[in-house]
Formats: structure tokens, sequence, C-alpha cells
């Protein structure tokens, strides 16, 4: 048998795991008042989170105690690549963007993507809707729009505010439960004609 010498060893368990290694980056947020900076702008704050090989995410400490927090006890921070809910203790929610900040809670329910698809999550960030549809919009008066097989069109270069719109494939509603209330398995324009028919019922 080979032997390995204890050197080799050493420097083989001090090395980082490729799985584990992560790396620092630039993000943005809004800073807590304090008395010399009574209404801080957002700013951009270098190297405020880490990311690890495995894709989490960590809000380095010091940035964590900074961040200014709402009466619900969340803040909003972006970065290359993603937009986050903080919460005072470090635990952090991948939301989707929308209108240059984070999804907004919309009764009581945010999205965020996962493994491509749309998942709905509730303010102590526990899934509530697992990842289905290729896209959802926010819930309102009780249901959601989603679709499967839709496709994001490119921005509308004329639309300074660069927004796109969700294309093709089958359109349905969902309750808070995740049951279909309008099948997804209609064109966008049917589907919503046959909410209003539910709407009557």
């Amino acid at each position: 048998m080979k032997k390995i010498s204890v050197a080799v060893l050493i420097a083989a368990l001090a090395a980082p795991c490729p799985a584990l290694a992560s790396k620092s980056l630039d993000c943005f947020y809004s800073p807590r008042p304090t008395v010399h900076q009574p209404s801080p702008e957002q700013g951009r704050h270098p190297k405020c989170v880490a990311i690890a090989g495995n894709g989490s995410v960590r809000v380095l400490s010091r940035h964590l105690k900074a961040l200014d927090y709402s009466d619900d006890g969340l803040s909003v921070l972006s970065f290359e690549g993603g937009m986050l809910y903080v919460k005072p203790s470090g635990e952090t929610l991948d939301v989707l963007p929308f209108d240059n900040g984070a999804d907004s809670f919309q009764e009581g329910l945010v999205r965020g993507r996962r493994n491509g698809k749309i998942a709905f999550f509730d303010h102590s960030f526990r899934m509530v809707l697992p990842p289905k549809y290729d896209f959802a919009w926010p819930f309102e008066d009780g249901l959601a729009e989603v679709c499967s097989g839709c496709v994001q069109a490119p921005p509308d270069p004329a639309d300074p505010e660069h927004h796109t719109a969700m294309e093709g494939g089958s359109w349905g509603f969902i309750d808070h439960q995740g049951r279909e209330v309008v099948p997804v398995s209609f064109p966008r324009d049917e589907a919503w004609r046959r909410k209003g028919e539910v709407g009557k019922q």
C-alpha cells in the first residue's frame, strides 16, 4: 500500500474544499440612520456578502448590523445576481427583483425562483407553495396568475424602464393552497376570461 506523508495529509486537510469555497461580493442597501447620518441613502458597500460554493449567501456581520430594518423586521439587500430579504439574525431569503427593488409581500406571500421555477414564501421565510410554474404574478384577491412553458420576452427598446413580458405557454390561476382554480392549460386571454367566470360563481 502506498504511504502518504503526514505533511501531505495535513496540507490536504487544510486546503479549502471547492464545494465550500466562498467569494465576497459588493452589494447595495440602505444603512440604518445614525446621529451622524440621520437620513442615509442607499449605496454600494464593498464585500458585504459571502457566496459559498453551494450557492448559499451570508451577510457579513458588520453589514448585518448596519442594515436598516423595517417594522416587519426585514431589510433589503441586492448584489450581482441576487435580491435578498434579510433578518437581523442573518437569515436571508432570495426573492425576485421587481421594479428595481425586491418583490413585495402580497397577501402575506412573496415570490422567489428555485430550480428555475417560482415558489412562494411567507414572512418567516417558510416555503408555502413549492416551485412548480415557470412564472407567477403576485397574489391578488386570493389568486395568483401562473404559467407553464412561458418565456421572458426581450425588453422593449422604447420602454425607458426596460420592462419585460412573459409570452407563450399555458396560463391559469392558483389559490393560496396551490389549487388550480383555473387550470393551467389555456392561452393567457382565455385564462383571464375563465377567471372572470369563477368570480361570478
